[in-house]
């Protein structure tokens, strides 16, 4: 059902876009920043549940302090970055976000790990993929406004080399496409229902991220696809009720809110409020998003070699 209306929500997006001019920075700007605040945000809000049951046993009663102070660190070190080594960081901080997008979408159907490790790179990072080659002035134009603004041949080295990658992933992101349809086609019954319906979300996704502004396709995938599903999946493993799970989750947004807003006053502000706002987000959710990352990277192959994890975090979720 999420599925289905994030398919018509893009194919709706789609002809807004061919048929009526674009939004203006301002207008996007504002919607930009609240709903990533609100519905981005709060999916990492609940990051230091989920390392809790894997430092206590090693820090105790300190592992708050320990857990903080590395996820401050961290979010500090990749703000500094987008100033010293804006082109590597964005290159990297790309293809992390692809990796993480990812993750969370279907397995594909090919053999080796290697394989689903590109294949994932490809599909998850399609909301980069597709901007890039066919919108790339665009692209290259918000890499301008969240980074330092001397800094334009480096950013434009970085579209140079993700531009290639673009290319190389859309191959294989078409090829994962056909390979699926053909699957479904041969598939019958609720199989063939769900690949028919991914395979659907996956073309209007693609059309939205060609057509459309890259601020408005990045709403749509970022807050409406990936962190609502973010959310369904927290509740789900936290065990707790939409209203327990907003309780629980609003402290953290917060107080993220709160860092990035204060950051912004410090170091972030540009000449206008929409330039302001873009950078903002972008900057202060890549810093916030990349230790969530690490965190949820390093999450699953933990959770292999300590199969008692998972009991701990329910436990401490409900008691939380």
């Amino acid at each position: 059902m999420h599925a289905t209306s994030v398919t018509l929500l893009s194919v709706a997006i789609v002809g807004v876009a061919c048929f009526l001019p674009t939004a203006g920075d301002a207008v996007l700007a504002v919607w930009l920043a609240p709903l990533v605040a609100m519905l981005g945000l709060p999916h990492g809000a609940a990051d230091h549940r989920f390392a809790r049951p894997l430092l206590e046993p090693l820090a105790g009663r300190w592992w708050g302090i320990l857990f903080f102070t590395w996820y401050l660190l961290t979010a500090a070190c990749v703000l500094i970055s987008w100033f010293v080594t804006p082109a590597v960081t964005i290159i990297m901080f790309v293809i992390a976000s692809a990796w993480h997008f990812g993750i969370e979408e279907p397995r594909p159907a090919v053999r080796t790990r290697w394989q689903q490790h590109l294949h994932r790179l490809a599909r998850g990072g399609l909301i980069i993929w597709v901007p890039v080659v066919f919108q790339r002035d665009e692209v290259y134009r918000l890499f301008l406004i969240t980074s330092p603004a001397e800094s334009q041949a480096e950013v434009l080295a970085a579209m140079s080399a993700l531009y290639a990658c673009a290319w190389l992933f859309l191959g294989l992101a078409a090829m994962g496409c056909v390979r699926q349809f053909a699957m479904a086609i041969a598939s019958t019954g609720r199989k063939r229902r769900v690949l028919m319906n991914d395979s659907a979300l996956l073309l209007s996704l693609a059309f939205m991220f060609a057509l459309a502004s890259p601020l408005v396709s990045f709403v749509v995938y970022f807050c409406a696809w990936h962190s609502a599903r973010g959310l369904k999946r927290l509740r789900r493993e936290l065990g707790e009720t939409w209203p327990q799970l907003i309780k629980s989750l609003a402290p953290m947004t917060l107080v993220a809110i709160a860092l990035i807003s204060t950051t912004t006053v410090l170091l972030l502000r540009m000449p206008d409020l929409d330039n302001t706002l873009i950078r903002a987000t972008f900057l202060g959710l890549s810093a916030l998003a990349v230790p969530h990352l690490l965190l949820h990277g390093a999450w699953p192959l933990l959770h292999q070699l300590t199969p008692t994890i998972r009991p701990k975090l329910l436990s401490t979720g409900r008691s939380a």
